[in-house]
C-alpha cells in the first residue's frame, strides 16, 4: 500500500461515506416528516466498518507471521529438533491480496418498529434533528482525521 492510499485514510474515507449516505437519509425524513404512510430510512454501517477493520488487523497479524527475516533452518543442540520459519499457505496469500475495503456497503433499512401517527408517517422531527446534529459531528471529527493525515503528507514532502 503506497503513501497516499494508508490504511487510516481509506478507513476514514468509508466512515466519511457512509456518514454522508445517513445524512441524505435523515434529509429524506425530514422533506417527507408530512408525508402520509411514509416510514422513516436509517442507514447502517458500524458494523461493515468493524468486520472491514477486523480483517485487516488479521492480514497485519498473517505479515507479521511471516516477515521475519530468513535464517536459513538450525538445529538445537539440545532436542535436535529443526527450527525453520513459516511462510503463507496459499489460502493466506489469497486472503492478503483481497481488498477488504471493496466489500464495504451501507444498507439502507426502513425503519418500521418506530410508533406511527394517525397518518402512517413514523417521522419525529426532534429526533431526525438530534440524529443529524450527531452524525455531522462525526463526519467532522473524521475529515479533521483525514485533514491531519494529509497535513503529515505535505510536511513528509516537504521535508519539515
Amino acid at each position: 500500500m503506497d503513501l497516499i492510499t494508508s490504511r487510516t485514510m481509506e478507513i476514514t474515507r468509508l466512515g466519511m461515506n457512509g456518514l454522508m449516505d445517513r445524512q441524505q437519509a435523515i434529509s429524506s425524513n425530514i422533506a417527507n416528516a408530512m408525508t402520509p404512510d411514509y416510514q422513516r430510512k436509517e442507514v447502517a454501517f458500524e458494523s461493515q466498518l468493524n468486520e472491514i477493520i477486523e480483517k485487516e488487523d488479521l492480514k497485519d497479524f498473517i505479515k507479521g507471521q511471516n516477515s521475519i527475516e530468513y535464517v536459513p533452518p538450525n538445529v538445537d543442540i539440545f532436542t535436535g529438533e529443526v527450527h525453520t520459519y513459516r511462510t503463507p499457505t496459499q489460502q493466506e496469500k489469497a486472503y492478503l491480496k483481497s481488498n477488504s475495503f471493496d466489500e464495504f456497503k451501507p444498507q439502507y433499512v426502513t425503519d418500521i418498529y418506530s410508533g406511527s401517527n394517525i397518518d402512517g408517517n413514523n417521522v419525529e422531527l426532534e429526533r431526525e434533528m438530534m440524529d443529524l446534529s450527531k452524525t455531522g459531528t462525526k463526519y467532522l471529527v473524521l475529515s479533521n482525521l483525514a485533514r491531519r493525515q494529509f497535513s503529515g503528507l505535505r510536511n513528509a514532502i516537504q521535508g519539515q
